[in-house]
């Protein structure tokens, strides 16, 4: 009886140990995990930031889509979702032959953090350029955040998916917190 107390005594201290341990690992809310990137990783994620930059102001998208998986999918700031690369590609380079041929961005900030072996998401600002949209609507020159998660392949990283948003200026100077 008392080596059946010893053993469950044992592994009851084990289990509440593994509790514990995942408990105070836990990053506090708000907060993201502690980042598992090397700066190599890190850096070839801001590589392909500044060749999309590059790409997209030459109205290459082939060049612009070329960090992208064949499965990549996105939505642009419009909503609309495409899915493939051939798709992305598609749609990418149908509005730079019109709407998109004359539009420049830059590349303002880059932030990446690691969400697990092997995935990471950057989160950038855009500064773009006047335009007219397909409506005839003029757009002012605004900035957009975008949001890509990553994926680290055999051959790099790739992006997996992509959002674009414009950034209402007006609501995130009067948000708390917000940037």
């Amino acid at each position: 009886m008392s080596k059946l107390i010893a053993t469950s005594s044992v592994l009851l201290s084990a289990i509440l140990l593994i509790l514990a341990t995942g408990v105070v690992a836990q990053p506090k809310a708000g907060q993201f995990p502690q980042s598992q990137l090397s700066d190599e990783d890190n850096k070839a994620i801001q590589d392909i930031l500044k060749d999309q930059e590059t790409a997209w102001n030459e109205h290459n998208m082939e060049a612009f889509t070329k960090s992208y998986r064949d499965d990549a999918e996105g939505i642009n700031i419009v909503g609309m979702y495409w899915r493939g690369k051939p798709e992305l590609l598609k749609h990418l380079s149908d509005y730079h032959k019109t709407i998109f041929k004359d539009l420049e961005e830059t590349v303002e900030e880059v932030k990446v953090h690691s969400i697990g072996d092997g995935y990471a998401i950057a989160v950038s600002i855009w500064n773009v350029g006047a335009f007219i949209a397909p409506n005839g609507v003029e757009i002012p020159a605004c900035r957009h955040r975008s949001t890509l998660v990553l994926a680290k392949e055999t051959d790099g990283w790739k992006v997996v998916h992509f959002h674009n948003t414009t950034i209402d200026e007006v609501a995130v100077k009067g948000a708390t917190g917000a940037r």
